[in-house]
């Protein structure tokens, strides 16, 4: 017969058995994930590992759509759902006497939060706003920079629709020229071919050079250094597209040399669904136009803050975005740079070994990034997707012959590449 252990008896039970310090801070005592605390010392394969632990889709699921969406770990979730009954229940204690500590972002500066977002991508708080996703941020910036008609903005035919799109709004509403470079003909000379065609394309009229730093459908990794030099060397704006980029690579805003950056930490990042960091160079700030406006949008002395007057939203969320960066910060980007490329290219070394895969991402090391686009001879994306899946491995068909899109972050292992490469070995 089984018995009932109280909830003070069970937590000394826990305490004397020494695992109390690596329980979750939850009121789930049924959970049974422990806290996740990386050493330095430990290998690659037992930090990730202990890392796949941490999320809650089941064991015998490989997620490879990362570049859609991440999956958040629990502490994150914790983070979250815990900011959620925090506010709904103290609720009615706010006195609203100051924007600090209010139930709301829009309103309140979150210094302290934005500080934390700007160190993972060496910006301080004054260059760094929230917004909800990418596409929000790239909209900010082509929506509130003054440019007129003729006006140039140097870019790629491979942009996502939420970093493009508000350019190809100003074309049609304000007749600025958007010039969409075909970039996979520059690839054929490497990252110097890329710089090229974007130095051939530059004129005098040209204002923005945007593009992303690494592309959503197939991957490619820009050289987002060299183009944003190129740029300050033309006297045009560099605005990068890093949706896919913050939290599959290091990133450092200052190195790249970037006037603007936006990201969206609910992919690679593994944040909640609904953030989004925005990095614009303080130096250039007062050339950019609100596009939402609320209470503060002419006070150019609180710096990136002015961007985030979008009203209402979620707080909660933010609590889950720091929770997210710290769970990054406790395994470390550059190991999980090195995690994800070894997936990758494990990948990559055992699709060229299959006389039916074909890749639709470039070849080129240097271009390379953790999404790997591949198809399979005879076979329509779809059905390489749905393949897979019946194995329980989550990729994305893209359009056309692409093929599938796999996204090999750190909840993936070389067991799961090997079982991807099984899978595509048997589609004939």
């Amino acid at each position: 017969m089984a018995h009932h252990v109280g909830r003070r008896t069970f937590l000394a039970q826990i305490a004397a058995s020494g695992l109390a310090a690596r329980m979750p801070l939850t009121s789930d005592l049924t959970s049974p994930f422990l806290a996740f605390a990386p050493a330095a010392e430990d290998s690659d394969d037992a930090v990730f590992a202990a890392a796949r632990r941490q999320f809650l889709f089941p064991e015998n699921v490989t997620y490879c759509n990362t570049g859609t969406l991440g999956a958040s770990p629990r502490e994150v979730m914790d983070a979250l759902v815990s900011g959620l009954e925090r506010i709904e229940r103290e609720l009615p204690d706010w006195p609203y006497f100051q924007s600090d500590g209010e139930p709301l972002t829009g309103y309140q500066p979150l210094t302290a939060f934005r500080a934390e977002a700007g160190a993972f991508i060496n910006a301080p708080a004054e260059e760094i706003a929230f917004t909800q996703n990418a596409t929000m941020g790239m909209s900010f910036l082509a929506n509130g920079l003054d440019v007129a008609a003729g006006d140039e903005v140097v870019t790629t035919n491979q942009e996502h629709s939420g970093g493009i799109g508000g350019w190809r709004l100003r074309a049609k509403r304000h007749g600025v020229v958007v010039k969409e470079l075909p970039l996979l003909p520059g690839l054929e000379n490497g990252p110097d071919g890329v710089v090229k065609l974007f130095a051939d394309a530059i004129t005098p009229q040209t204002r923005v050079v945007m593009f992303s730093h690494i592309t959503s459908g197939l991957g490619i990794r820009l050289p987002a250094r060299e183009l944003c030099a190129l740029a300050r060397e033309r006297g045009a704006l560099s605005i990068v597209d890093g949706a896919q980029a913050v939290g599959q690579i290091r990133v450092d805003v200052k190195e790249i040399g970037c006037d603007a950056y936006a990201a969206s930490p609910h992919k690679w990042l593994l944040a909640p669904k609904g953030t989004g960091i925005l990095y614009i160079r303080r130096e250039v700030q007062p050339r950019f136009w609100n596009t939402l406006a609320s209470a503060v949008i002419d006070n150019d002395a609180l710096g990136a803050f002015r961007f985030m007057q979008y009203g209402t939203g979620s707080l909660p969320v933010i609590h889950g975005l720091r929770a997210s960066l710290r769970f990054f910060n406790k395994i470390g980007m550059e190991r999980i740079e090195r995690w994800d490329a070894m997936l990758t290219k494990r990948l990559r070394d055992g699709l060229a070994h299959i006389p039916a895969a074909r890749l639709s991402s470039p070849a080129d090391p240097r271009l390379a990034a953790a999404i790997t686009t591949f198809g399979v001879s005879g076979r329509t994306g779809r059905q390489v997707q749905d393949a897979l899946w019946e194995r329980k491995i989550r990729v994305r068909a893209q359009g056309g012959d692409l093929g599938v899109r796999l996204s090999a972050h750190l909840y993936v292992s070389p067991a799961d590449i090997d079982r991807v490469l099984e899978v595509v070995s048997s589609l004939r």
